[in-house]
């Protein structure tokens, strides 16, 4: 049986927008939207193209930026009085919206810029390379700046990746969607990785010095990241220290004390602190909790066993140190470093 898809559900929201944005022919988006494989027999066919139309307008498009195109006047389709109501009630038209079919947006309303972000966030990810190249910057926010580095970082393209991601960091970091500690980390690694070890360290003592969206701590957190994966314990400590002192009750931090004790074979204030890292993942969403329990239980087991750090295990924790500091308490956070609140705006 049918089931249409609810645009209420931001996911569903941003993806029907990335869809629309990748193919511009409103029959495919109208049958995905009814659930069907074939509109022609659909009663609301009319109505699901109309929407499908709507979602085509408001798509963010990679040849301008990311940006939508103005939307189209279209007229709202008519639906017969005895029709059932296409806004689900099940009732007849005629004793639910009848005479508000001028009120379509009701169905369909602007995205919030949460909603944009998450699709442009998806988009830019399934799209060629070769496309994203041809993107006019002068046109394209930082959010979507940040997407595509990580889009060329994905695809081995260091070159590209870092001045668009230096870019966005040196700029005013006025986008109030990105999670601006999140993408300090990852240039940090992207340097390391294009072994300009002394270019990352610079970096994240400039951001120390001089903070901006982000806190002193943090930046200590991302220092003391960079010198365990240096294998220099001694300055880690400095940095760990600074981290605690910042946040005590962060779990990432006892975990990276985890590791600086880890490092040095001192196994039992090792445990402690992976142990003390996973009691505090508790204050974390689900996908967070989770994250974190997996990133120590490793490094816990191993340490349990006097056994060193194997090389998969590190100080940069992939995403999770960021994800859980959404600044301001926000709900979420997208793809990457994007702050999304889950919420649909009409």
């Amino acid at each position: 049986m049918a089931s249409p898809k609810d645009l209420n559900n931001p996911g569903l929201y941003a993806e029907a927008l990335v869809r629309a944005a990748l193919n511009r022919d409103p029959e495919p988006l109208a049958a995905w939207l009814a659930d069907e494989e074939e509109l022609a027999a659909n009663p609301f066919r009319k109505w699901y193209l109309y929407l499908a139309e709507r979602l085509i307008d408001m798509a963010p498009q990679a040849s301008t930026g990311f940006q939508s195109r103005p939307m189209r006047q279209a007229p709202v389709p008519k639906i017969g009085r005895n029709d059932v109501c296409p806004c689900g009630s099940g009732k007849k038209f005629k004793v639910c919206h009848l005479g508000q079919e001028g009120a379509a947006a009701w169905k369909i309303g602007a995205p919030t810029p949460a909603i944009r972000s998450m699709a442009v966030a998806q988009l830019i990810h399934r799209l060629p390379l070769e496309t994203l190249r041809e993107v006019p910057l002068t046109a394209v926010s930082d959010l979507a700046k940040t997407e595509m580095a990580a889009a060329f970082h994905d695809a081995g393209d260091l070159a590209s990746a870092l001045p668009l991601l230096k870019e966005v960091l040196d700029g005013r970091r006025e986008e109030s969607m990105l999670l601006f500690d999140f993408w300090i980390a990852r240039y940090a690694e992207w340097l390391v990785e294009a072994e300009r070890m002394g270019d990352a360290e610079q970096f994240l003592m400039d951001e120390f010095d001089h903070p901006r969206k982000v806190t002193k701590w943090q930046v200590a957190q991302k220092l003391a990241a960079f010198y365990l994966d240096q294998g220099d314990p001694d300055n880690a400590e400095t940095w760990v220290k600074t981290a605690m002192e910042g946040e005590a009750q962060n779990p990432f931090n006892h975990y990276l004390e985890g590791l600086l004790h880890h490092t040095v074979d001192q196994w039992d204030q090792a445990i402690a602190s992976y142990e003390r890292a996973q009691e505090l993942s508790g204050q974390f969403r689900e996908q967070e909790k989770a994250y974190m329990i997996a990133l120590v239980g490793e490094a816990l087991e191993r340490a349990r066993n006097h056994q060193p750090m194997s090389e998969e295990d590190g100080a940069k924790g992939e995403d999770g140190e960021s994800r859980s500091q959404t600044e301001g308490g926000q709900e979420g956070s997208g793809k990457d470093g994007t702050i999304v609140d889950g919420q649909r705006g009409d």
